[in-house]
């Protein structure tokens, strides 16, 4: 995460585009190598479940600590463009898996979509002029500092993700373990308790951001990361791995998905996502996981 965020200052991008994509990108690493892992053990309803599970996890539980520990600043951009973009994400990936299958050719469209949408707000941020902000702004964020070369950076990235291809492997065993001890479904797993530990680099993030003022990074990042989770995830995982998707997530859970990536549009046109909308959001969480687990038939 260190050595992304210092490649992207050494090139001048915003902290807000940095937490729309570098920092979206590190944070849904884990969720990456999990449903990758998942997929080639043939669990596609933990690999699928990890995306969608993670996605609503984002938007109502991590979007609801962050506004509770201060009201998150909605700008225009997100609004009219990151937003909207989110909600087509969502919907294509409903669409796709309406046969049931995430196909190659479902994978390259998704993927051809992410490098579409990382490029485009590249390009957008510097036609722009959001370029690097001043030192003195920068000190307010410690962690948005360069390292000192680009060495550095290569071995803060390789060493990142060997840390995170490790704890995935250990993450999906130990999750399917405990889950397995409770009864529960490899869907159920996958939408809640792989969903939430891959999900906390997210909620790490986004709430030192929230804490410090960062709301530009702290709202970007669970935005971009629900993208990244979208389209680059179930690409990438389906372009190596074709997954198949069960009827009860396609008929329960991506409902769910939508209703809520639906639900926070309204929410943010006051431009401030407040406390009292973020208590709103945990509420909705808290029901969520309520009829997940009680409607599950597996659970002890």
């Amino acid at each position: 995460m260190k050595a992304a965020v210092s490649i992207a200052l050494k090139t001048n991008l915003s902290p807000s585009l940095i937490g729309l994509t570098i920092i979206a990108i590190g944070t849904s690493a884990p969720e990456f190598i999990t449903s990758l892992l998942a997929a080639l053990r043939d669990s596609p309803d933990i690999a699928v479940g990890n995306v969608v599970g993670s996605n609503i996890f984002n938007i109502l539980a991590i979007l609801g600590i962050s506004s509770l520990i201060k009201p998150n600043r909605v700008t225009e951009s997100t609004l009219k463009i990151e937003w909207p973009f989110l909600m087509f994400a969502t919907l294509l990936i409903f669409a796709f898996a309406w046969d049931g299958l995430y196909s190659r050719w479902d994978a390259f469209i998704l993927v051809s979509a992410i490098y579409i949408f990382l490029a485009y707000s590249v390009q957008r941020a510097r036609r722009l002029g959001k370029f690097k902000e001043s030192e003195e702004k920068l000190k307010e964020y410690e962690d948005l500092k360069p390292l000192k070369s680009g060495t550095y950076d290569f071995l803060f990235l390789l060493g990142g993700f060997l840390a995170l291809a490790g704890g995935a492997q250990l993450a999906l065993d130990g999750g399917i373990q405990v889950g397995s001890y409770f009864g529960l479904s490899d869907r159920i797993i996958g939408l809640t308790i792989i969903s939430v530990g891959t999900g906390l680099p997210e909620l790490a993030t986004s709430s030192v951001a929230a804490y410090r003022g960062r709301d530009d990074i702290a709202l970007a990042n669970v935005i971009g990361s629900n993208i990244v989770n979208s389209l680059g995830i179930i690409g990438h995982a389906s372009l190596i791995f074709p997954m198949r998707v069960s009827p009860q997530i396609l008929s329960r859970d991506f409902l769910w998905l939508i209703g809520c990536t639906l639900l926070v549009g309204p929410l943010m046109r006051s431009r401030t996502l407040a406390r009292r909308d973020g208590l709103f959001l945990l509420i909705v969480y808290a029901i969520y996981i309520y009829f997940l687990i009680h409607s599950s038939p597996h659970v002890l």
